[in-house]
Order: structure tokens, then sequence, then C-alpha cells
């Protein structure tokens, strides 16, 4: 039976490639699907990360505000001292 083509060895071959391509491709499936989770978190990550930059922004906003009211409130006093410092000053000299 030399010519028998379907021998033991060809069958066992034949049943090693299609094994090997169900492996290959159930394994290449496995990485698609890792990738696609993995894109699916940092898409996560990314959006909470925005909305931090949000509040972020907002918070400095009001900070610079804030800032701002209590710079008038220093110049207003600042200005007030120089005033009554120099009214002191004109008294102190005066006698």
């Amino acid at each position: 039976m030399e010519g028998y083509l379907m021998d033991d060895r060809n069958w066992l071959l034949i049943l090693s490639g299609i094994l090997g391509g169900t492996g290959i491709s159930s394994f290449l499936k496995y990485l698609s699907t890792r990738r696609t989770q993995s894109i699916g978190v940092e898409e996560r990550l990314r959006a909470e990360m925005f909305t931090q930059i949000d509040k972020l922004r907002t918070e400095i906003e009001q900070l610079k505000t804030e800032l701002d009211h209590w710079r008038d409130k220093y110049l207003a006093l600042h200005k007030e001292h120089v005033k009554l410092k120099a009214e002191f000053d004109k008294l102190t000299k005066d006698k």
C-alpha cells in the first residue's frame, strides 16, 4: 500500500493543520478582544481625565475671581493706609 494517499500520517497532518489553524484563529480573536477591551478602558480613563480637567479649569476661574476680589480689597486698604500715614505725618510735623 505504498500508493495509498490517506494513510495514518496524512490524516495526522490534516488533523494537526485543522487544530493548528483553529488554535491560531482563536488566539488572534482573543488578542483582538483584549485590544478592544484595552481601548474601552483607555477611552473611559480619557473621558474621566477630561472631566477632571474641566472641573479644575472651573476651580481655577473661581480662584482667579476670588484673587481679584482680595487684590481689590488689599489695594483699597493700602491706599487708605497711605492716606492715613500722610495725614499722621502732616499732623506730627505741625507740632
